[in-house]
């Protein structure tokens, strides 16, 4: 799939999500949901204009070095799934990271600040944190050779589900629960954004829900609407205070 194709298959499921949200809404917004969002698209317009060009100049590096483990034996579509698997763990790995890290967490909470969930949370990335997790994608595209446009489309689906385990759609709960034994869906991801602490420190994986049970994190309760969102003893920020918040004392 060319990059056009990418982009705008996105678009069409970020508004379809949009759309559902409002159609079939999970927990009431918050009275202050408009600027709430306009905060999220800021810092999500930042992310989108420099996270593609940050991970087409990593690929591109990586491209120009033979990969520690060739996967060329595994035929060009085995290759592909073995390295989208391996960059759906390594960004378990990282979002493990950042919460366990002090100094990342200052780049990762600006997401968790978030006092309510939707589908404009899945953009709400601080630069900071989209430069760092750029510059660590080094590390799986040298190891096996992932090139630039693998990159872009884990990236895109990342991207999708991220969007979908943000969003505040109301889903049948027995689909939910089946579905949730594959991907991350929004009763895995909303318990994450708990604000209790042991709650933000569990349900770490993105995409395939598989890695938070094989390593341990996994968090067995479900979302239950009404429950409080953000992060343990703060509170929301403007988005100017959010883009100081890593620098901030």
């Amino acid at each position: 799939m060319s990059d056009p194709w990418l982009a705008g298959a996105l678009a069409l499921w970020v508004a379809l999500v949009f759309a559902l949200e409002r159609l079939a809404v999970a927990q009431t917004p918050p009275a202050d949901n408009r600027r709430r969002i306009l905060r999220n698209i800021g810092l999500g317009l930042i992310a989108l204009a420099t996270a593609p060009l940050l991970l087409t100049f990593t690929g591109r590096i990586a491209s120009g070095v033979e990969p520690l483990v060739p996967l060329a034996g595994l035929g060009a579509l085995g290759a592909l799934l073995v390295q989208l698997l391996i960059l759906d763990v390594w960004t378990y790995g990282m979002h493990r990271a950042y919460h366990e890290i002090p100094l990342l967490w200052r780049f990762h909470a600006p997401h968790h600040l978030d006092e309510h969930l939707d589908a404009s949370s899945a953009f709400r990335f601080h630069l900071g944190e989209i430069l760092i997790s750029a510059a660590m994608r080094l590390i799986p595209a040298f190891a096996f050779g992932i090139d630039a446009a693998t990159l872009l489309l884990f990236e895109a689906i990342l991207t999708a589900n991220a969007v979908f385990h943000h969003s505040n759609i109301r889903l049948p709960a027995r689909f939910e629960r089946l579905l949730s034994f594959v991907i991350v869906t929004p009763s895995i991801h909303w318990r994450h954004h708990r604000n209790i602490q042991a709650d933000t420190d569990s349900n770490y994986t993105a995409i395939l829900s598989l890695w938070d049970r094989l390593f341990g994190s996994r968090n067995p309760k479900p979302r239950r609407i009404g429950m409080p969102i953000g992060v343990e003893g703060e509170r929301d920020r403007s988005f100017g205070k959010l883009l100081v918040y890593p620098f901030a004392g």
